[in-house]
């Protein structure tokens, strides 16, 4: 391992200096913001340095109290525990806004609980539908104990039902928002309102309304809720709520059609359980389908299934029922009791030990063009191996570069693999100090592969694929830190050269060189013997190698097998040469006992596998260097790219809906039609205008209005600043935010000159898979020397490692260019518009490196600050695994964004959100510019920092004697105890951030194959052609079973989907894009596009459009799919249900379309018919 650096700059130092240009950053998007160009006059995105300081920002009824000092106080009362903390802050919220509140007529909606929205009416967001919204008198900043004191004995009045309802809703979401780290969306979106509701004996009880984006708040944020709500609800004496026969009966039937996936469906009489027994009266936001029964129930205000009700009933109270009582429990909360009955059975779980069985999970939904790289636990497949290389850790592992050509290059760095164990997915980086495949070539040679370059850069269907089998696909480095997270039992270690060192240094010996050296050490001290001499024995049974040793014949040129038992040696992963002479390290014990094969006893169990033999031949220990197998398959693949929307924009500003598919903004200009538009007024100079910034003040929202704005002298003066020539600068048809706020134009046409597009919100967002790194080389990332100082790393070689700073970033070399195009837009944009000085100044990509960028995840409403450090050649970013937590993501295939910071800071903007249900998920509504280990998910607290695991680990691996006293896999959490420091061992201390250390190094961080086949091939076919084309050459895939699987859980379903599809169809029209459930009967379409005066008759008169009518799924979209699952039945096999599926429904899309040579309307036969 080369020089390990730690950094120059102390981590208080780094974040300072983190912060000082993120402040310089701020001041420079203020000066800009104060032109007057955007929606809002100042910068929209506030900074963060902690879960505190974001909970309060977040929500907007905390800014004018003291929440942040508050939770930050209760944090080290409650000694971390952030639940507790969660409990007590909405138990406060509550009492302040009751206490200090005073109500006030919300002007978003004058009172009226609605506003207009297009040509709708819907819920006033601003005030949550209740027409009011709360200032605060000086009161608010009392001290939170005397608040709660003055709560407890104020008398609690039921009459403003509205004004107890707002009260509780502040404290359900602040609370809530400290379970979601203040980064979530959930609090902003998932939790609708809060209201009173009348039970049949007249008393009242609380009711929330949830909505779809509750979902991002997992499973203990949504049952807490409800928790929350119950503590809240007996301070104003509420009381559990009186669920009628009909509101019970609807729970179920919306459980049932609810279309999306539920981790767990209740049966029937759970969801009895829970309707009855609930003290809060769960309610949601309506979605979707329409229930067709217990319609229009007093208490349920919607005939739709309620999503968000669904999501926490279900995934909430049912699957988190033990963290719920836990709580309830210490409350004393008895009327909770009833969810006791979803925790289990003790004694079940005591009947039921722990063990390593093959787990068929993963290959629930193969897809075509995916391959599956080897059954569960099988032969062949992937072999365990304990460690966590530099480039690993929050779900990601590693395997050989080797190997990931070895698999027809269908893994490559990035590819999400679905696998058996520990946890459901993992994303794969290279590592090459651990074992590569072993590979048969054509020419019947086969050897293990340590070198990327040994295999040709090929896939199983073309002709330079040289490789006949894959008998062993490699090892997967797979961290302690995945077993305790996913608390999957420890499996046995396999006896690996780490292990095999401990031991040695206990008995004070070197590692040997040579097979003789490990034979003296192994005879004379009785340690075991090397792995690297020890081949696959326990892969082949003791008949099998007692008739190998007997065709091997040793002589001058060396050892060679005979031609019958080289699939013996194949499966021993012993390398041999084409002419079958045997070689490399794995071949020595074989040969040992080639020599001494007659003193071998093979009659004592002739089904045992041939290590069993060999230990009882030896006096010395041969331990196995091969534990399990984890089977895998290929789930989603790699990716890094610039966001899109469809069709791609480049500027936030409507164009109307009579322009053409390309929505240009020439065409608009040159139209002058009506556009949909927020008018607003300005009150310094009391003119009307559309822009949210006038005479150097705010303008006020008026309201939404069809009008013809002067969009071609916008266009053309926009131009002219610019200095822009036209150009094919698209808008969209009609903005989708509440007030609909347009962005200037001018930024649409720097966008188009730098060749970049926006996303809905004005950023410029690029995708890009997280992938964990906690160690880099300057050399891998293409950083100099004088950059790596400038940075604070302290290195005197681009090859030495450096620790990785948990706000550092690695992008992806295929969006430098974007990128760099990006930061010359912001600098053309500040000159041109805000005649301020360029920021970026970059003229390569590596010029960008230094630079900020915000991180930020779908599911999410604030951003984390990152700093670039450097581009890889991969389909996906490195960061540090504290910087993807921080973000509520781990590294198992998730794809998040970044943008350049100042992109975000002038460009970003609430105003350009839409106004529906989500529209603030993945927006960075706050910038977190520190990262505390202690606030962001847990997941990266159980990421291992040790350079090497101790002896007692591995020992521990072994099993434990349970009390019944049966071998059974150890727990995870014994891997601590056992000496394995993990991040949540050293939080507090100056190691968790400096430090840490890994187990295994490896070369190059973009090693390995540069494209995946499935991105890269053109067709379906070809695609699912190399995926079985690399299961004949996988020695741990059965095709047969792949072919069925396939067939089933994916063909199939799109055929039969897409058959139901064209049944139920709407027609189009190809020329204006109007949809028809009925095609008209003249075949035409029948759309009015504009309404011109008669130059004759001086009459008005209706311009239809004369496009043709289309179908919107054809025979070819329902067929697509029939030769190929033909091909695969017909060359691979597939289960006889599978097969025979197959043929009745390639019958029935044969049937459906056989008949359209037949130009009549065919009739049913009448009774006096003969053919009747």
């Amino acid at each position: 391992m080369q020089r390990l650096i730690i950094m120059a700059w102390s981590h208080d130092e780094y974040i300072e200096r983190l912060k000082a240009d993120a402040d310089h950053a701020y001041e420079i998007a203020g000066q800009a913001r104060a032109k007057g160009f955007d929606p809002k006059i100042e910068v929209e995105i506030p900074q963060a340095f902690d879960l505190a300081d974001r909970c309060q920002k977040l929500l907007d009824f905390l800014h004018a109290r003291k929440t942040a000092e508050q939770i930050r106080e209760l944090t080290q009362h409650h000694d971390g525990n952030r639940e507790m903390v969660a409990l007590d802050i909405a138990k406060i919220v509550t009492a302040e806004s009751w206490l200090y509140g005073v109500k006030q007529k919300c002007e978003a909606c004058g009172g009226e609980k609605v506003v207009q929205k297009g040509r709708r009416k819907v819920s006033c967001e601003a005030c949550e539908g209740t027409g009011m919204i709360l200032e605060y008198s000086e009161g608010i900043n009392t001290p939170w104990q005397e608040t709660l004191e003055k709560f407890s004995e104020a008398e609690k009045s039921l009459s403003d039902e509205t004004l107890v309802a707002l009260c509780i809703y502040h404290g359900v979401c602040a609370g809530l928002a400290i379970l979601t780290e203040g980064i979530l969306v959930a609090p902003l979106e998932g939790v609708v309102s809060c209201r009173l509701i009348t039970n049949e004996n007249r008393s009242k009880s609380l009711a929330i309304n949830f909505a779809g984006p509750i979902r991002s708040a997992g499973g203990t944020g949504q049952a807490l809720s409800v928790l929350i709500g119950d503590i809240i609800r007996r301070e104003f004496n509420l009381q559990p709520p009186q669920i009628t026969f009909e509101e019970a009966e609807r729970y179920k039937e919306e459980v049932s059609k609810y279309a999306r996936g539920l981790q767990y469906r209740p049966s029937n009489p759970q969801l009895e359980v829970i309707a009855y027994n609930c003290p809060v009266y769960i309610d949601g936001e309506g979605v979707g389908n329409e229930v067709s029964g217990q319609r229009d129930l007093p208490r349920v205000p919607t005939n739709k299934v309620r999503e968000g009700m669904l999501l926490v009933m279900c995934e909430g109270l049912v699957l988190k029922a033990p963290k719920i009582l836990k709580y309830t429990e210490a409350l004393g909360f008895e009327e909770w009791d009833w969810l006791k009955q979803f925790t289990g059975s003790k004694g079940n779980e005591k009947a039921k030990k722990a063990s390593i069985e093959p787990n068929y999970k993963y290959l629930g939904d193969v897809l075509a063009g995916r391959p599956i790289f080897g059954q569960p636990m099988g032969i062949g497949g992937f072999r365990l191996r304990y460690g966590r290389s530099r480039l690993a850790g929050l779900a990601t592992t590693a395997i050989h570069p080797a190997s990931m050509r070895a698999v027809g290059s269908f893994l490559i760095v990035g590819t999400q693999m679905k696998y058996e164990r520990p946890g459901k997915a993992t994303v794969v980086t290279p590592c090459d100090s651990i074992e590569g495949p072993y590979v048969q070539f054509d020419d019947g040679s086969a050897r293990r592969i340590q070198s990327l370059e040994d295999l040709e850069d090929a896939i199983p269907t073309e002709e330079e694929w040289n490789v006949s089998k894959v008998w062993d696909l490699g090892e997967l480095l797979v961290p302690v830190g995945e077993f305790l997270e996913n608390n999957h039992p420890l499996a046995p270690s396999p006896y690996v050269s780490e292990w095999h060192e401990l031991v040695l240094g206990k008995e004070e010996l070197t590692y040997p060189e040579n097979f003789a050296t490990a034979l003296e050490q192994s005879q004379k001290f009785g340690v075991p013997m090397a792995p690297e001499y020890v081949a696959h024995f326990s892969d082949i049974t003791s008949i099998d190698l007692q008739e190998l040793l007997s065709g091997i014949k040793v002589d001058d040129s060396g050892a060679q097998v005979e031609p019958e038992f080289l699939d013996t040696i194949y499966r021993l992963n012993i390398d041999v040469d084409a002419n079958r002479y045997l070689s490399g390290a794995k071949s020595a014990l074989l040969l040992n006992l080639v020599e001494r094969k007659s003193q071998l006893n093979f009659d004592s169990d002739n089904s045992a596998n041939s290590l069993e033999v060999i230990r009882n031949f030896y006096n010395f220990p041969i331990e196995n260097p091969i534990s399990i197998r984890i089977g895998g398959r290929m789930g989603k693949p790699e990716g890094s790219k610039l966001r899109e929307m469809k069709p791609p924009i480049h500027c936030n500003f409507p164009v109307g809906f009579n322009v053409g598919s390309l929505r240009l903004l020439r065409t608009a200009a040159d139209q002058e039609e009506d556009v949909e538009l927020g008018w607003r007024m300005c009150d310094v100079c009391d003119t009307e205008t559309i822009w949210g910034v006038c005479c150097g003040a705010e303008t006020r929202f008026v309201g939404v209005k069809w009008d013809n704005v002067d969009i071609k002298e916008l266009y053309e003066s926009a131009l002219e600043q610019a200095q822009q020539s036209d150009g094919k600068i698209k808008g969209v048809k009609g903005v989708t935010s509440s007030e609909k706020m347009p962005e200037r134009p001018l930024k649409g046409i720097l966008r188009y000159k730098h060749g970049i597009s926006t996303f809905r919100d004005g950023t410029i967002r690029f995708d890009m898979v997280d992938i964990t790194m906690t160690h880099f080389r300057p050399r891998e990332i293409g950083m100099s020397l004088e950059q790596a100082r400038e940075l604070g790393y302290d290195c005197n070689s681009v090859d030495d490692i450096c620790e990785l700073r948990p706000q550092d970033v690695v992008l992806p070399v295929n969006c430098s260019e974007k990128i760099l195009a990006t930061a010359n837009y912001m600098d053309e944009l500040l000159e041109k518009m805000y005649e301020l000085d360029a920021y970026y100044n970059c003229e390569t990509v590596n010029d960008l490196i230094g630079h900020y960028v915000m991180g930020i995840a779908p599911h999410t409403s604030g951003a984390i600050l990152a700093r670039i450090i450097g581009f890889a050649d991969i389909k996906g970013h490195y960061g540090h695994h504290y910087f993807h937590a921080a973000k509520r993501r781990n590294c198992d295939g998730d794809i998040d964004a970044v943008l350049l910071l100042m992109d975000g800071l002038i460009n970003f903007s609430k105003k350009f959100l839409p106004g529906h249900r989500g529209g603030q998920m993945d927006a960075p509504l706050i910038l977190t510019t520190k990262i505390v280990p202690s606030e962001i998910d847990k997941e990266a607290l159980n990421v291992e920092i040790v350079d090497h695991y101790p002896l007692e680990f591995y020992e521990l691996t072994r099993g434990i004697i349970d009390e019944d006293g049966d071998l059974v896999p150890p727990p995870a959490k014994a891997a601590i105890e056992a000496g394995v420091t993990i991040v949540e061992s050293v939080l507090g201390t100056d190691q968790q951030y400096v430090g840490q250390n890994f187990t295994h190094d490896t070369r190059d961080c973009s090693e390995g194959p540069a494209n995946n086949p499935y991105n890269t091939l053109d067709s379906m076919r070809q695609k699912t052609m190399a995926q079985f084309a690399l299961g004949d050459c996988l020695e741990s895939v059965d095709n047969v079973d792949q072919s069925s699987r396939l067939i089933n859980r994916h063909l199939i379903r799109d055929m039969r989907g897409n058959l139901r599809a064209y049944g139920q169809q709407k027609v189009r029209c190809p020329k204006c894009g109007a949809k028809y459930r009925r095609p008209p009967i003249s075949g035409q379409c029948m759309t009015i596009l504009e309404t011109k005066e008669n130059p004759f008759s001086g009459e008005m008169e209706d311009i239809m459009c004369d496009g043709k009518i289309i179908l919107t799924v054809t025979h070819g979209a329902v067929a697509k799919y029939d030769k190929l699952m033909a091909e695969l039945v017909d060359r691979y096999g597939a289960d006889g249900y599978t097969a025979g599926l197959y043929q009745q429904v390639s019958k029935w899309v044969k049937e459906t379309f056989e008949d359209k040579k037949i130009k009549s309307q065919s009739r049913l036969p009448l009774p006096d018919d003969p053919e009747f």
